[in-house]
């Protein structure tokens, strides 16, 4: 009922072939381990991943914020790929948060495997009830209220990774901790963002003793309804990261694609970048899977999710390092088959190659970034300076200040 799926070699070799014609990858490419447990915080349980290269050493430590409804072991694309390019990945999420989700009603993706299957429902009726459950959770789980306890959790997650850390346990001994980054997705960019300086009308958990480097936010949580963001960003200080996506419309209906750029916009100048996808969806931008193979209309639960990266073998193919014909700072090549293509909503019309090139430019792109700040990699610096918008061509636009 719809496109055959590409083996784990083609898969490896779209990302190659984008990479190879001028995108960033990292000088070494490490193996990585990781191990998942859930700690205990205020009667709570907390889920962690934390992943690492298996080569002893000290690594750059990147604490990751999933999205709402996945659990610590989401994101998946995006942490391989930076592990494997030389961080200490850290991810944190509370058991809450990635239950949030559940019991809502499941609609089938466009064309997939599973469009006739007895566990979805695709009435309009059906589609109606998890539109309005995923906007009144989303609107509950977005709230000041909530943020605060999430800032409380991540900076409790921190202090009890550092003490494993002191103590040099296992995978927590090889973060080095001071180079850090935080990084989040959906409800964890806003998390991410009120800890690097958004401003609240509510007295936040104190982050003084939390010293990032940079941040990088995966669809910025950009909420217009608490007032004007002219002035809301003016404390973040620390270069960012910002990625969105033309179609990056969050299924609470928090933010519209238009409005994640605001917080780029309006924060002050400084290592400042916003790559924004040509065809880059919301669903895309949690690392998981592909767009054409998913629900465009909802995050998956962290049960759902986790299967869906037990199916993708592209994560087990994909990751950051300068091996199979991939260039750290190559020139520009053809980019032909990656043209911006028509915001269409119906993903059954997507070309997969899109979503290839876009997977492509966030890695290269994120990789970049971090190099220049936590590892200050004159020639990622160059790269994102001079090059990244040759490469990215059709597929995105990369802006800095």
């Amino acid at each position: 009922m719809g496109p055959t799926p590409l083996t784990p070699e083609q898969q490896s070799a779209k990302i190659d072939a984008s990479i190879s014609n001028g995108g960033y990858s990292a000088v070494l490419n490490y193996d990585i381990e990781s191990i998942t447990e859930t700690w205990q915080h205020d009667d709570q349980g907390i889920q962690i991943t934390m992943m690492t290269p298996v080569v002893p050493g000290n690594y750059p430590l990147i604490i990751y914020l999933p999205g709402l409804g996945e659990s610590s072991e989401t994101g998946k694309l995006w942490r391989e790929a930076w592990a494997k390019a030389g961080y200490s990945v850290f991810s944190v999420q509370p058991k809450s948060l990635g239950d949030a989700l559940k019991g809502t009603p499941k609609v089938a993706p466009p064309k997939s495997s599973s469009w006739f299957s007895k566990d979805y429902d695709n009435s309009a009726a059906q589609k109606d009830v998890r539109n309005n459950d995923l906007r009144y959770l989303g609107h509950h789980y977005f709230s000041q209220e909530q943020l605060s306890k999430r800032i409380n959790h991540v900076l409790w997650a921190y202090a009890q990774l550092k003490q494993r850390n002191q103590s040099r346990l296992g995978l927590f001994a090889r973060a080095d901790l001071s180079r850090l980054v935080i990084a989040g997705y959906d409800i964890g960019a806003q998390t991410t963002a009120a800890m690097i300086g958004e401003t609240y009308d509510i007295t936040l958990p104190s982050t003084a003793d939390f010293k990032p480097l940079a941040a990088i936010l995966l669809s910025p949580a950009v909420d217009m309804a608490l007032g004007d963001i002219t002035t809301r960003y003016q404390n973040i200080s620390l270069p960012l990261l910002a990625v969105t996506g033309a179609e990056d419309d969050d299924p609470s209906a928090i933010s519209t694609p238009f409005a994640r750029t605001a917080i780029w916009e309006y924060s002050p100048p400084g290592d400042k970048c916003l790559l924004v996808l040509k065809k880059g969806s919301h669903q895309l931008l949690s690392g998981n899977n592909f767009s054409q193979n998913q629900d465009p209309n909802s995050n998956q639960d962290s049960s759902e999710a986790t299967e869906s990266n037990k199916q993708s073998h592209f994560t087990n193919q994909y990751g950051g390092g300068g091996s199979n014909g991939r260039s750290r700072n190559g020139s520009h090549g053809d980019n032909a088959g990656i043209g911006m293509m028509s915001r269409d909503k119906d993903r059954s019309k997507v070309n997969g190659n899109q979503d290839y090139a876009q997977v492509a430019a966030v890695y290269s792109v994120s990789s970049a970034f971090l190099d220049h700040i936590c590892k200050k990699d004159n020639v990622a610096r160059s790269w994102l300076s001079n090059k990244a918008n040759v490469w990215l061509n059709k597929s995105a636009t990369l802006k800095l200040k």
